[in-house]
């Protein structure tokens, strides 16, 4: 049996939410609202402000700083209220089935630069042409009715009372297992995070196959003569980071008794190379006599050789000059940084 209630603990009804008056009298919520309900004492006074048709003219009507400040409201609660004030007035248009058959076609890009990054792998696309008032299944919420079709470069069908609510079925289905994140994005109007979320509710792979043909394009172009002139512009003139001692260091551990291990690896790693690439051309005089004349880059160029190729002759030849005594590449930048000055 519960203990009763005295007069202090009554008059406390209805004045705040039943939890709150229960944790301060120490009764369950569900006795405060069953002992309030047979009092006949009305709900407490919401916590939340409703918003008025007064209130929505001023956020509709004024910025939103003005606003917040007039109606006494946080800015991000004016500006939640002004974006569905802006759905409600002008909701997203929904195509009817005609509307749709007609919009299917090859979409029009606005250059080639954008075609090669959105356009499919597969394909081509099409909706399922199914009357409004349809039923499709979708394979992340069941059956679903069809409400219209999303005015998209590819029209899909939306469920009724949902006109952000994609169907997930058919041509749809296939283009998030096949085609890239931004191919999906631009035809078929899906923002990246909902095409992210999809496919891991479906348990598709990150990378599908419009996603490598992507990747391989960053490579390629990467690779065009454009883009290594503007990597060398970049790196043209950059100072050496590597104080004195730090390149001591690093010469005394290359220069470290290598295993007879290593060096079988070595080996086998320069047989398969020059069995794919052909073995280098041999250093001539003039090309050494050459190298700490001129920046590394340049020596490079001028003698049709790698930039790592001269670095790493500048190192042997550094080497083999400071056992001798003699170092007259030490005007440079050293070898292993950046490209070297002439001395």
């Amino acid at each position: 049996m519960s203990r009763p209630w005295t007069e202090a603990e009554v008059q406390l009804l209805g004045t705040k939410p039943d939890a709150d008056v229960g944790r301060l009298i120490g009764r369950p919520g569900k006795a405060v609202w069953a002992k309030r309900q047979a009092m006949g004492i009305p709900d407490p006074p919401s916590l939340v402000r409703l918003w008025t048709e007064e209130e929505d003219k001023v956020v509709l009507s004024r910025p939103v700083i003005e606003a917040a400040q007039v109606l006494n409201r946080t800015k991000e609660a004016v500006k939640i209220r002004r974006g569905k004030l802006l759905r409600k007035l002008a909701p997203e248009k929904q195509l009817t089935l005609e509307e749709a058959r007609l919009s299917v076609e090859v979409p029009k890009y606005d250059s080639k630069e954008q075609e090669e990054k959105v356009r499919f792998v597969d394909g081509p696309y099409a909706p399922p042409l199914v009357t409004v008032g349809g039923w499709l299944k979708c394979e992340l919420r069941g059956e679903l009715q069809v409400g219209g079709y999303t005015n998209t470069l590819i029209p899909w069908p939306v469920a009724v009372g949902h006109a952000r609510q994609r169907i997930v079925c058919g041509d749809l289905l296939r283009a998030l297992r096949t085609e890239s994140l931004a191919a999906v994005s631009f035809h078929f109007g899906i923002c990246h995070s909902v095409i992210s979320e999809y496919r891991q509710r479906l348990g598709i792979e990150r990378l599908t196959p419009g996603s490598m043909r992507l990747f391989r394009r960053t490579i390629d172009l990467a690779r065009t003569p454009e883009a290594r002139a503007k990597l060398s512009r970049h790196h043209e003139g950059r100072a050496d980071t590597m104080t004195a001692e730090a390149r001591e260091k690093l010469r005394g551990i290359q220069q470290r008794p290598k295993s007879v291990e290593w060096k079988q690896r070595m080996g086998e790693r320069w047989k398969r190379r020059h069995a794919l690439l052909g073995r280098p051309p041999p250093w001539k005089e003039e090309e050494l006599r050459m190298i700490g004349t001129r920046p590394d880059r340049e020596v490079a160029k001028v003698l049709n050789r790698s930039l790592s190729s001269v670095k790493g002759k500048k190192f042997q030849l550094l080497r083999e000059q400071r056992r001798r005594g003699e170092c007259p590449l030490e005007g440079g930048k050293g070898v292993g940084g950046a490209d070297t000055e002439p001395v």
